[in-house]
């Protein structure tokens, strides 16, 4: 077989995260696997030693992913209430389109965040991650620019405020009480 390029190999991994996010990890057969990436279970263990460690690997991709457009739009022009809003306001408008996905995230804490040591380990590291970059966020706008504790208060509120609504996106819960949610959680900043 032909060595696969990088970005194959990316997309391959785009594939394989879509089917975990989905169907979780006991969910997802090998099969539904190889239909999702174009490639057979042979050139998937070229890739990638064995189903765990796709999964590890798919919870990385998301989190690149992810992470980066949370960064583009907290970094971005406006206040940190205006920023946090449209951080928000995305997860709003993939449920309004019909992506009840929530977050790979929190979807592998609940999946495997207790069978799998690995999976705990990368779900706890991303999730500093991403509170870390709720702080960064912050601290560009007063009050919480002087304030770190402040700063690290409002953080970790604005975090659980955030993978609670991809939780209730999740959960299919009604648009208008992910809305509302989101709109509480920004009015505290």
């Amino acid at each position: 077989m032909a060595r696969l390029r990088e970005f194959e190999i990316g997309e391959a991994l785009d594939g394989v995260m879509s089917v975990f996010w989905r169907q979780g990890y006991e969910g997802a057969s090998m099969q539904d696997i190889e239909a999702a990436t174009g490639l057979n279970k042979q050139s998937l263990y070229r890739i990638f030693p064995d189903k765990r460690a796709m999964y590890l690997a798919a919870l990385e991709r998301y989190e690149d992913k992810e992470f980066e457009k949370a960064e583009d739009v907290l970094s971005g022009p406006g206040t940190a209430q205006e920023r946090f809003e449209a951080l928000f306001g995305g997860v709003i408008a993939l449920a309004a389109a019909g992506d009840r996905r929530g977050c790979f995230l929190c979807n592998a804490a609940a999946d495997q965040g207790q069978e799998d040591d690995e999976a705990t380990a990368a779900v706890s590291a991303a999730m500093q991650r991403l509170e870390k970059i709720f702080r960064k966020a912050l601290a560009a706008s007063p009050p919480y620019d002087r304030d770190r504790k402040a700063r690290e208060d409002r953080a970790a509120a604005l975090l659980a405020s955030y993978l609670g609504l991809r939780i209730l996106t999740k959960a299919d819960a009604p648009l208008r009480v992910i809305k509302s949610a989101a709109s509480a959680a920004i009015k505290t900043i």
